[in-house]
């Protein structure tokens, strides 16, 4: 295994809880509290038979923790060589309630690394901030690292590791070339740079109830445009200001632990002819008089927590060090804006209206290949696109407002029309022939169990509304109890159903359940509608799969459609929903606590720190701008880690219910970044952000180093759910409570 991180002499370590220390030779930090005194750890410099110091954790039900020689220097040499310099302190000493430790590494005769280190403690919480001084001048470049070895009972095969956005403990269900996928947790490694995630934030859950975080508390993320299409394996620059978190355990080794400064990684490519082998990505900084190498990390001891709890605690623990600042908007600009936006994009072709599949954000007189595709639900979702229409239709009396709600109904009508039979011969059609899509990639219109069930659902809600405003659609809710009448009939004996079907049929395409989050809302609606107790008896079935398959694991799986079993946000988002519907129907404090379940799950997908773009950057060349805070973008799948959307915006509502419900302020804090943070990057006027017109967002973007470079995304189209999920975040807000919505519009 190639060295990524150092990995410290398997000898060495023994010889921690082996006389490591002389009687007396032991400074203490503190006792971490993580519970009863009886049980606590003790934080510990303790001095070597050689003289120097090193780092002991010890005590309570923690398992050991160590590190000989805190200071870790790796040097890339003009020969391209890599070489350790690793040291003891040389001294130790406290300064009020901190300890200092200091060691002088010589590199050659004229140059010497001075590593500076400040430990402090604050209740479980240890941080170090380092600073290396270089004296002298070299070819070549250098890093840092703060590591810890655990101690030699703890094997690979004990840990659930957690990195949002990226590993929730099962590396299973991450693709097999992702950061957090099966591949790197057979090579025994998981090594996060931070900039791919939403936090700068690993843990590691060890037997018993014990865990360990590692945080950035103040990270920076400075890199170049070269740097993130991780081009060179091999580079150094000072101006790389990232780090790189993860455990490892190499053969005869313990598992080790920790950060490193610049990040270096270990990455499997994508894609046919990718090798079979990882590419290890270095990074350093200059060996030279006054470079700038300083950084902090903090670490979380916990006890008594499940990783579910850990998961949870850690997340909120990163939310609050961070303190993601939100920017509020204009929401009722926002909401105009984006309405209109919506509305002029609609099509209509022989009596049939459709939100196009994909619209370029760009100027071009060419149309996107599918842009007379048109689909319910996931990304196209013409039936909720139709519904914020009717809504703005009932807010605006004016000619604008009338022609809003026309276009809307158009649009049911026309889907309707197209997709008359259940079972369902696709989930969308081609608005040029009303006939079933028959171009490229026929499956994205395949009769998905989420596409279909998304719109039913958003379609019955609308139902209703229209029916309390006595405006009656016979033809909706027909069409809507066809569908799930027929769904019922697919519900399995352990409460699941299919991912997809094939076409015109109940033959599962896709036979695993991962989706079965989906009908739960649908169901709990038509139940409340016709008094029929079988739809509830189904949606709890469905729940309760959902949470024994999932929730107890943490993690949710399967939410995008063209993701199959991938861990992603929205199936958390979609088990949120599920749960919810529950609570709210049945007052059953069992699915409030899902809910919450599911809800912490989802948002340690949202960005709360800032990444900031490549300095050398040319920002008219970049899709996400220089300056604009990239707090509230969410990663979409631990498969492309580092990828980010907006989708999440979507539960804004959902996350005000949780905090009406359970009074947790910290929900209200979600929803107030999902209705504001999440629209940066809409085109307003007087910041168009190189697109074509007010109103366009594209769909997503590259945070993560990968082949196109921070900032960028791998296309520049807009899809109908940018804007259908932009505006339920404000419409589901204010149906839900008009006076929070009231409150949180105003940035409150």
């Amino acid at each position: 295994m190639p060295k990524m991180f150092r990995i410290a002499l398997y000898g060495l370590s023994l010889a921690v809880s082996a006389g490591f220390a002389r009687h007396g030779d032991r400074i203490v930090l503190g006792d971490l509290e993580t519970g009863p005194s009886s049980g606590r750890a003790t934080v510990s410099f303790v001095r070597s038979e050689a003289g120097g110091w090193g780092i002991e954790i010890s005590g309570g039900r923690m398992p050991m923790l160590s590190q000989p020689e805190p200071a870790l220097i790796e040097i890339y040499g003009i020969r391209e060589d890599i070489r350790e310099l690793n040291a003891q302190y040389e001294s130790v000493r406290r300064s009020g309630p901190d300890i200092l430790g200091r060691a002088e590494i010589a590199y050659d005769e004229n140059t010497v690394f001075v590593v500076l280190d400040r430990w402090s403690q604050d209740g479980a919480v240890i941080t170090v901030h380092r600073k290396v001084n270089v004296a002298g001048n070299a070819p070549g470049g250098f890093n840092s690292s703060v590591e810890f070895m655990a101690d030699t009972s703890v094997q690979w095969a004990d840990l659930k590791c957690m990195a949002p956005g990226v590993l929730y403990g099962d590396p299973a269900y991450n693709g097999a070339r992702s950061p957090g996928g099966t591949l790197n947790h057979a090579a025994q490694r998981f090594i996060m740079r931070e900039d791919m995630l939403p936090a700068p934030l690993f843990s590691l859950s060890f037997p018993g109830g014990t865990s360990v975080t590692i945080l950035d508390p103040s990270p920076r993320g400075d890199s170049t445009v070269e740097e993130t299409k991780l081009s060179k394996e091999t580079m150094t620059d000072a101006r790389f200001q990232f780090g790189a978190m993860g455990a490892w355990q190499a053969d005869g080794s313990p598992v080790t632990f920790g950060f490193r400064f610049p990040g270096t990684m270990s990455q499997y490519g994508f894609g046919p002819n990718a090798p079979a082998e990882s590419r290890l990505i270095r990074r350093f900084h200059p060996i030279a008089q006054g470079i700038a190498h300083t950084y902090e990390i903090s670490f979380r001891f916990g006890r008594n927590e499940s990783f579910r709890d850990m998961s949870r605690n850690t997340w909120r623990w990163a939310w609050n060090i961070l303190d993601p600042d939100v920017i509020p908007i204009d929401v009722e600009q926002m909401r105009r804006v984006l309405t209109d936006h919506l509305a002029a994009q609609a099509a209509t072709i022989d009596g049939r209206t459709a939100i196009p599949f994909a619209v370029a954000t760009f100027d071009t007189c060419c149309p996107q290949w599918n842009w007379t595709m048109a689909a319910m639900g996931f990304v196209s979702k013409n039936i909720e696109c139709a519904d914020q229409l009717l809504h703005e239709g009932d807010r605006d009396s004016t000619a604008r407002g009338r022609e809003m709600r026309k276009t809307g109904l158009s649009i049911i009508t026309s889907m309707i029309n197209a997709l008359p039979t259940v079972p369902l011969q696709a989930t969308g059609y081609d608005l040029a022939t009303g006939k079933p899509w028959t171009g490229e990639r026929q499956e994205w219109l395949a009769p998905w169990l989420r596409n279909a069930t998304e719109g039913m659902c958003v379609l019955l809600r609308a139902y209703l509304r229209e029916r309390s405003r006595s405006r009656v659609h016979p033809e909706w809710f027909v069409w809507v109890r066809t569908y799930t009448d027929w769904l019922l009939l697919q519900q399995r004996e352990d409460g699941s159903f299919p991912r997809r079907w094939e076409p015109g049929s109940s033959e599962a395409a896709e036979p695993t359940g991962t989706m079965s989050n989906c009908p739960v809302p649908l169901f709990v609606l038509m139940a409340g509608e016709t008094g029929d107790p079988a739809y509830m008896e189904a949606a709890v079935r469905a729940a309760d799969y959902v949470w024994a398959n999932w929730g107890t694991r943490g993690f949710y799986a399967g939410g995008a459609s063209d993701n199959p079993n991938i861990t992603d946000k929205e199936a958390g988002m979609l088990s949120l929903e599920a749960f919810l519907s529950l609570y709210e129907a049945t007052r059953e404090s069992k699915w409030l606590e899902r809910a919450k379940a599911a809800a912490d799950f989802t948002e340690s997908w949202i960005w709360i720190w800032n990444l900031p773009m490549p300095v050398d950057a040319d920002d008219t060349q970049l899709h996400w701008k220089k300056g604009v805070p990239t707090i509230g973008l969410q990663g979409i799948t631990a498969r492309a880690a580092g990828g980010a959307d907006e989708y999440l915006d979507w539960s804004a509502s959902s996350y005000a219910k949780l905090y009406r419900y359970t009074q947790d302020a910290h929900y209200l804090d979600v929803a107030r970044i999902l209705l504001h943070a999440t629209k940066s990057m809409v085109a307003l006027p007087g910041r168009l952000y190189g697109m074509r017109g007010i109103g366009w967002q594209q769909e997503h973007w590259s945070m993560g180093p990968g082949r196109s470079g921070r900032g960028v995304g791998g296309h520049r189209f807009w899809l109908p759910w940018v804007s259908a999920n932009h505006l339920v975040s404000i419409t589901g807000l204010e149906e839900f409570d008009p006076a929070l919505f009231r409150k949180l519009a105003e940035g409150n």
